[in-house]
């Protein structure tokens, strides 16, 4: 997988708000529950200042003048920890908190195992969380049973320019999602689609061994992984290496998806956060792996490279940990993921063949020019923050998504970044109870860090992009000297950034390449999942997974049609109609 630290959505402290039964209350006192370590005037008149302290609670967007007492649950990570003197309570965030009169009181605080029984406790006991983060099924859930509050009228009141930017990054799709019978429910929590499209990782090294090209179309494809499979492309003299890693047993992952192959056909079979990957066919809505022609001539170019061996035979049962162990072990030449797939295998590589060099591209044509699309889903990340029906103060929701927004997304210096955000490699940012990120960070990441490290040149870049460079220089310029510290911590992390950010042929170069030729199949559905979807989707995903697996290893192709009159016939048909009317009612 993933490094999710890259979209800032790993967290290792996962936060869940929360409120008492009576909801937010005010306080007569700004003091009233104020950290041990007490805030000068000047400190708080400062923050104030910044977010709009002075005016009227109707017209401030930051905060308050008379206090709010809101009450939050914790959960952590195992590897969070916090820094020395810091605590839930006590922290940069929560200085800025109570500078603009939110006053933080912990509800809990446990463990990230124990994170959603104790919050699904607090909501059966009716003392839950003000505010929290809810996902897509569960956000409906919540607008229908009067756990979460309408926020439409206080969103269109109180939100920022900059939140309503931040929210319409994607043209309004993650605002449309958070809708539940036309009013708004939630704020999304917005990453970037671009992110997670799927594109084809090779190893370059034996590319350039066997005198090979990268793969433009699935024909290309077909010979180069038969190459890595025959002609032993690591020079070790073994029959040891093979062409294309799979993630057999859940299919549809992120690293090894098999979803990604029937993409270079202009099919886009699947799942994303748990939903069904609904796309647009000559003004139709239809499920991803409801082409029949499109899968199926897919499904008989697998099935035949896994007859010729350059698909394992135990692909089936392999997971994502199965296949990175074969790509760092130098066993797998050819996998398909997202921009990052190549970051954790490719460090892990570089110890086992000083030479090992992974570069990316879109996935290979499969039908001719222009088939291949990569699905491109809604840029929510999955997460919705809410505010409790309980709560007679249900703008502080907008409040708190205007202060993160203001401090994480548009910093106004070095020193406010380092503040709110990253400070000498601490992750600020996870103090945050409403944790955003700007949606195309890591996009103007690449442009910049890949400039300084063909130029040198690093003016312009903030502190994330030149810890970024000077890790992408360490591992660079000890591959000059002939003589790398394998073990060199910067080192190590060199050789994965510069798999997304540095190479002219690394992760973000090959989605760049895809958005200049707007190469993607765009998700029609992007609100949240009906009941129906709700209830049918576990048994309909399943089904696809298991048929293209058995397919693959030998069932016959034409298996695929009856499948497809199943998967109809068992909910197929009536979530399609379910995502076509929304769909409609959105022109």
């Amino acid at each position: 997988m993933k490094r999710k630290g890259l979209k800032c959505i790993a967290a290792a402290m996962a936060v869940t708000m929360g409120i008492t039964a009576a909801g937010c209350q005010k306080e007569s006192s700004p003091a009233s529950n104020q950290t041990d370590e007490q805030k000068t005037e000047e400190t708080v008149q400062a923050a104030q200042d910044e977010s709009g302290g002075g005016l009227a609670d109707e017209e401030n967007l930051y905060g308050y003048s008379q206090p709010v007492s809101i009450k939050f649950g914790f959960s952590y990570g195992s590897d969070f920890k916090y820094r020395e003197g810091e605590s839930a309570v006590s922290n940069p965030w929560n200085d800025l908190y109570q500078a603009n009169g939110i006053n933080v009181d912990v509800l809990y605080e446990v463990d990230g195992t124990q994170a959603v029984t104790k919050f699904n406790n607090a909501v059966a006991s009716g003392t839950y969380p003000d505010v929290f983060s809810a996902g897509a099924t569960d956000l409906k859930t919540y607008a229908k049973t009067g756990v979460i509050a309408d926020i439409t009228e206080v969103y269109e009141k109180y939100a920022s320019d900059e939140l309503k930017e931040y929210i319409n990054s994607d043209g309004g799709m993650g605002l449309s999602s958070a809708m539940v019978d036309g009013r708004l429910y939630g704020i999304p929590k917005m990453g970037n689609g671009y992110d997670n499209v799927m594109m084809m990782f090779v190893r370059q090294d034996w590319l350039d061994k066997l005198n090979l090209k990268m793969p433009e179309t699935m024909d290309e494809l077909v010979e180069t992984a038969k190459a890595f499979t025959e002609m032993d492309p690591d020079g070790n003299g073994k029959a040891d290496t093979y062409g294309l890693g799979f993630n057999g047993k859940n299919v549809f992952d992120m690293v090894g998806g098999i979803q990604a192959f029937f993409e270079g056909y202009g099919a886009a079979p699947g799942y994303w956060n748990g939903q069904f990957t609904f796309i647009e066919k000559e003004g139709k809505v239809l499920w991803g792996g409801n082409l029949p022609e499109e899968m199926k001539e897919g499904l008989t170019v697998l099935q035949q490279m896994y007859k010729d061996g350059s698909i394992p035979k135990d692909f089936g049962v392999m997971d994502s940990n199965a296949l990175t162990e074969d790509l760092s072990a130098g066993r797998c030449g050819i996998f398909f993921a997202p921009m990052w797939g190549a970051m954790g295998p490719s460090a892990n590589a570089v110890k086992n063949d000083i030479d090992a060099h992974f570069t990316a591209a879109p996935i290979p044509d499969g039908n001719g020019e222009g088939s291949s699309k990569a699905y491109f889903a809604s840029s929510v990340d999955n997460a919705y923050y809410t505010v409790s029906s309980k709560c007679s103060n249900p703008e502080v929701l907008i409040k708190l998504m205007n202060l993160s927004v203001q401090k994480l997304c548009h910093p106004k210096d070095e020193d406010e970044f380092k503040k709110y955000y990253v400070d000498n490699g601490y992750q600020v940012w996870k103090y945050s109870l409403t944790q955003t990120t700007p949606p195309l960070k890591n996009y103007d990441n690449w442009k910049k860090e890949s400039k300084a490290v063909e130029t040198g040149n690093t003016d312009g870049l903030n502190t994330e992009q030149i810890s970024d460079y000077t890790n992408m220089k360490a591992y660079l310029d000890a591959m000059a000297g002939g003589s790398p510290d394998l073990d060199d911590p910067a080192f190590q992390a060199g050789i994965g950034l510069y798999t997304v950010f540095g190479d002219p042929v690394g992760g973000y170069a090959a989605i760049d390449k895809m958005i200049q030729e707007d190469a993607f199949n765009k998700s029609v559905y992007n609100t949240v999942p009906t009941e129906t979807m709700a209830a049918k989707y576990p048994t309909l995903n399943k089904m696809a997974m298991e048929t293209i697996v058995k397919i693959i290893s030998g069932d016959s192709v034409e298996d695929y049609d009856a499948f497809l009159e199943t998967w109809n016939k068992l909910g197929g048909e009536d979530v399609t109609k379910e995502a076509q009317s929304w769909y409609d009612s959105q022109k």
